[in-house]
């Protein structure tokens, strides 16, 4: 992960800190290799589901965008989904033993406490460059200074950036730290290439077309899931 004294993150729900400390009970416990994989596929499919909820329908109820960015950010997020449900459930398959608890030892790394939260045992969390949080927060600063026509198209693509890092994190560092076949690489390759196109699509798709309002609320909700690093960490 890369070193930053600022990191992208939310709070993980309940559900997904306990099916993350179930699984690696089971594990310590010496749990078989089918339920093994089960509670992987379990832990990663929610942990999919929250990651796109929090990053692109949340923001959708926060800033009450318009109808048609929201149905352009459901569809994606769906189409998003699926993807991912449907390659990983194949990938886990074909895992060995070392490569799953090389995955779960990586999903637990990104489990951070960012901050003391009632709601939120712990939070999800990869570095991001301090360069980028210096153009998301220059284009944030003009935006609300100048105009958001003015720093829009920066904005987007400092998002689009931003997408590409989670993505990176999420997804393309812990497969490449497991043993996949040549074509399970290929599948695997071809569904974040997807996924990625498809984020990137929503954003430079729905950021032009919102209204002062709408992007104004939505700089305030891509402050809110940046942090600065914990002083503990």
């Amino acid at each position: 992960m890369i070193d930053s004294s600022w990191y992208l993150g939310f709070g993980a729900s309940p559900e997904l800190y306990e099916l993350n400390n179930q699984f690696r009970d089971a594990v310590e416990k010496g749990c078989s290799d089918k339920e093994r994989s089960d509670r992987l596929y379990s832990l990663i499919s929610k942990f999919i589901d929250e990651c796109l909820d929090q990053y692109f329908l949340n923001p959708v109820e926060q800033v009450k965008l318009n109808k048609v960015g929201q149905k352009i950010v459901t569809g994606g997020v769906s189409a998003m989904k699926k993807t991912l449900h449907v390659t990983f459930k194949q990938i886990v398959k074909k895992l060995s033993r070392e490569d799953i608890d090389k995955l779960a030892a990586y999903i637990n790394e990104m489990l951070m406490p960012l901050r003391e939260s009632k709601t939120y045992p712990t939070y999800v969390a990869v570095g991001i460059s301090d360069d980028l949080r210096q153009r998301l927060a220059k284009a944030v600063e003009e935006g609300k200074a100048k105009g958001v026509d003015t720093t829009s198209k920066e904005y987007a693509e400092a998002l689009c950036e931003l997408v590409d890092v989670a993505i990176d994190c999420y997804m393309g560092q812990p497969l490449r730290m497991v043993s996949l076949g040549r074509i399970m690489n290929k599948v695997a390759t071809v569904a974040i290439d997807t996924v990625r196109g498809a984020a990137q699509t929503v954003i430079r798709k729905v950021i032009p077309a919102m209204s002062d309002g709408e992007i104004l609320r939505f700089f305030e909700f891509s402050e809110s899931i940046l942090y600065p690093k914990p002083a503990a960490a």
